[in-house]
């Protein structure tokens, strides 16, 4: 019975509280509270669920924008408690919210620090001994702070692409000299492509506790440089640690050697382009002529020459794929800041993919160097060294002679004048200049790609400023090359009138009696009428050709549209040399 009347007491004192809370005011320690703040005037029932301002605050209701960035960041996602990581009064407060502009706000320059510190307290600590910390010291205004590098309310997780990509541009507001040397350098290229891949700033500066090079404590410093730049490649030298990180191009006093290599490839291309540019308007004014001087003689296009054996032939589509496969995988990383490039290494499957890629094509190119240095052999062995050497000196080889030179300026007459067209052998004066841009081209790309792709068997002999020397070979040459092939191997081989849409002599090895008789009068000249018949062959199998045609325009609208990017960007830069 006692029992029964004790709770009937306790039961009675509770409605009593209950009811009495529904009459009470809101509690005046809020109130105060919003005095001075941002929301200074507002009740409560703006922030809260009820009238009365019971229930948890809604900053969406007014800070939509913020709202939707947080939601995104990584401050909304859920911890192991099944709770946000941080909800905006942990880092604004509750009540008392000031202006980001009065020092007193916890989100004030002068204070972030500490805030962001409550849950990042190592990440503080570090940040008070390092360099950038030092400078906060002295004028938290003018130093980089949390928010600085992470953003504000939509804080990414710093492994994301987004993330990476733009907080290296922050660092690049401060420190304009050593970012664009950064973006220059292979590190840079494969960040602003990816941003997933590649060494950041803070991968070799440390995030944090940033201090001078000459520090002891940085990564960078002598005794820990190596440690560092083994993160990423493995137990390395002192050679290869003389690699610059931050080498200018047009530096000609602290970097007169990759100064003057990029000059002189930039001069190369200048002198190649301008002359190729020459020649093919030139070859164009003269066309009328030659169209004429084809119509006036029957066609013999129902007989056909064999021209390339299999050999050759297999070589050569080799060295098309490969090539083919090189520009498309290594042109993003020349322009990694491009929309366009950036959609060819999404379209491709991203850096590792365009990497794996380049490297096989690459691998491929040295098979078409194989093939063909087989054929050497083989042609050496067959005819002997002296008989080799008699064979240089032939027509039927691409050897240059100074009847090529003679050539060139006779046709060029041609182009200018009314003169008729000189005679050719089995090689022309262009073709032979093709064939040994490819040595040259394979010397040049395929020795500096061996040493970008293998840097510590580089450096396991040579300096490790040689990878920077070798990246503006392989950069400069590749491009040269591109254009080139592309626009006027493409115009020589297929796209000339008369050969036009497509020259299928290299693919299917036959060309017709008209083009051989009109093309090669000196090699028919030479030729008895026994050899010509046992040069002839039957037509082309049709579908082959059919397929030839389809591989030859998509490879062609390959290189075309890849020009024009580069022309393009070229264009919005405004630069005269790509």
């Amino acid at each position: 019975m006692a029992i029964s009347s004790s709770l009937k007491i306790i039961q009675f004192f509770l409605l009593l509280i209950i009811f009495s809370a529904a009459f009470l005011p809101v509690p005046v320690q809020a109130e105060a509270t919003l005095e001075g703040s941002v929301h200074e005037g507002f009740g409560c029932e703006v922030c809260h669920n009820s009238p009365e301002g019971g229930g948890p605050a809604h900053c969406t209701r007014c800070h939509d924008d913020q709202a939707y960035a947080y939601k995104h960041g990584i401050h909304a996602e859920k911890n192991k408690n099944g709770q946000p990581n941080a909800r905006c009064y942990d880092c604004h407060g509750s009540h008392n919210i000031l202006p980001v502009s009065n020092p007193n706000s916890v989100v004030s320059s002068g204070k972030i620090t500490d805030t962001c510190g409550t849950c990042h307290a190592q990440e503080k600590k570090d940040y008070a001994g390092s360099i950038h910390g030092e400078i906060f010291e002295d004028d938290p205004d003018s130093a980089p702070g949390c928010l600085t590098c992470h953003g504000y309310h939509k804080i990414g997780r710093v492994n994301m692409p987004g993330f990476v990509k733009n907080t290296v541009k922050t660092c690049g507001k401060c420190h304009q000299d050593a970012f664009k040397t950064y973006e220059e350098s292979l590190h840079g290229q494969v960040v602003t492509l990816e941003g997933r891949v590649g060494a950041t700033c803070w991968d070799c500066h440390s995030s944090h506790k940033i201090v001078e090079v000459s520090d002891p404590a940085s990564p960078l410093s002598a005794k820990r440089k190596a440690k560092t730049c083994g993160k990423c490649h493995g137990k390395v030298n002192s050679l290869f640690m003389s690699y610059w990180p931050h080498a200018s191009l047009h530096d000609k006093v602290n970097y007169p050697v990759l100064y003057y290599a990029y000059i002189m490839m930039k001069m190369l291309f200048l002198v190649v382009m301008v002359t190729a540019t020459i020649h093919t308007l030139a070859w164009l004014r003269a066309f009328p002529k030659i169209v004429k001087s084809r119509i006036e003689t029957p066609g013999r296009h129902y007989v056909y020459y064999l021209r390339f054996r299999a050999w050759h032939r297999l070589t050569h589509f080799v060295l098309f794929i490969s090539v083919l496969g090189l520009a498309l995988s290594g042109l993003p990383l020349r322009y990694p800041g491009t929309e366009w490039a950036c959609k060819i290494s999404e379209i491709l499957g991203g850096f590792k993919a365009l990497n794996l890629l380049h490297r096989s094509m690459a691998g491929l190119l040295f098979v078409a160097v194989v093939l063909h240095g087989y054929y050497l052999l083989r042609l050496i062995r067959e005819k002997g060294l002296k008989g080799f050497l008699q064979f240089l000196r032939s027509p039927d080889s691409l050897f240059p002679k100074i009847e090529d030179f003679k050539e060139a300026w006779e046709e060029f007459l041609c182009f200018l004048t009314f003169r008729e067209e000189p005679k050719k052998d089995k090689w022309s004066y262009w073709e032979k200049f093709d064939y040994w841009a490819v040595f040259w081209g394979m010397i040049v790309i395929g020795g500096s790609g061996l040493m970008l792709a293998f840097p510590k068997v580089t450096t396991s002999w040579l300096p490790g400023w040689v990878l920077n020397v070798a990246l503006v070979f392989h950069s400069e040459e590749a491009l040269l090359a591109v254009f080139f092939l592309f626009i006027f191997h493409f115009f020589h081989a297929h796209l000339r009138p008369l050969k036009f849409p497509i020259d299928e002599t290299i693919f299917t090895g036959r060309i017709s009696e008209e083009d051989y008789f009109h093309e090669r009068q000196l090699e028919v000249a030479r030729k008895s009428p026994e050899e010509l018949e046992r040069m002839k062959v039957p037509p082309p199998n049709f579908f082959f050709r059919v397929t030839v045609y389809i591989v030859s325009f998509i490879a062609v609208d390959i290189g075309l549209i890849l020009i024009a990017c580069i022309l393009y960007t070229a264009w919005k830069t405004g630069t005269l040399i790509p």
